[in-house]
C-alpha cells in the first residue's frame, strides 16, 4: 500500500543468471518442498513458488538483503522474480539452479510423538493465533512462521532442536528453513495437523 502512495516504480531489469551468489544475499530456494528437502544450498530459505501466497510469505520472512533466486529452472525463477517485485521486493540479484548437501529432514506424526514424550525437541506451532485459539497440541509453543527470523535471532530459542508443525505442512517448512538458516536445528512435520499429535 506504502508503495502506490509513493513515486511510481519502473519495469525491473531481466533476471539474469547469477554465477556467483554476492556474500551479503540471501539465497530463496522456490523450488516445491519436497526439491528443497532433499538438498539445497546451506543457508537458503525454501518458499515454493507453486504455494498460496508465496510472495506475501517471502515478504515476511526475508531479511532486507539481496536475494538469489534457486530455481529448477528459467521460467520458475522468473515466475518467483514477478510475484517478489508484485510485493515490492525489488533487491534480485539474480537466479541459479537450485540444489546443494543441506537437507530439511521431516518428521512424521508418529516420530513427533515419540520426541516429545522423550521431552528431546521443543514443538513450535507456526500458524496464526486464530488457528491455535480454535486447538493445538498441548506444550506446543506458539511461533507464527513469519516471526521466525527475529526469534532466533534474538535469541528467544533455548537452543533445543525444534519441530514446526502447522495445520498443512506448507508453513512448517517454511518455519523450519528460516530457523535452519539462522543456526537452529528445526525439523518439520509436513503432513501434520498442529491439533492433535
Amino acid at each position: 500500500v506504502e508503495l502506490n502512495r509513493g513515486a511510481l516504480v519502473g519495469a525491473q531489469p531481466p533476471l539474469v543468471r547469477a554465477e556467483a551468489a554476492p556474500e551479503e544475499a540471501i539465497i530463496l530456494d522456490v523450488r516445491p518442498t519436497a526439491a528443497f528437502a532433499a538438498g539445497h544450498h546451506p543457508g537458503a530459505v525454501g518458499i515454493p513458488v507453486s504455494g498460496s501466497r508465496f510472495a506475501t510469505k517471502a515478504a515476511f520472512v526475508l531479511p532486507e538483503r539481496p536475494v538469489v533466486l534457486h530455481a529448477e529452472n528459467e521460467a520458475e525463477a522468473v515466475e518467483a522474480a514477478r510475484s517478489l517485485y508484485a510485493v515490492g521486493l525489488f533487491g534480485i540479484a539474480g537466479w541459479q539452479e537450485g540444489g546443494g548437501t543441506e537437507k530439511l529432514e521431516p518428521v512424521s506424526l508418529e516420530e513427533l510423538e515419540r520426541l516429545l514424550a522423550e521431552d528431546a525437541v521443543e514443538l513450535l506451532d507456526v500458524r496464526e493465533a486464530d488457528e491455535r485459539d480454535e486447538g493445538h497440541i498441548p506444550g506446543s509453543r506458539h511461533l507464527p512462521y513469519r516471526t521466525a527470523r527475529a526469534a532466533a535471532e534474538a535469541g528467544l530459542l533455548n537452543g533445543r532442536p525444534v519441530v514446526t508443525i502447522c495445520e498443512s505442512g506448507a508453513r512448517a517448512a517454511i518455519a523450519a528453513s528460516v530457523l535452519q538458516a539462522a543456526g537452529v536445528q528445526a525439523l518439520p512435520v509436513l503432513d501434520g495437523d498442529a491439533e492433535q499429535p
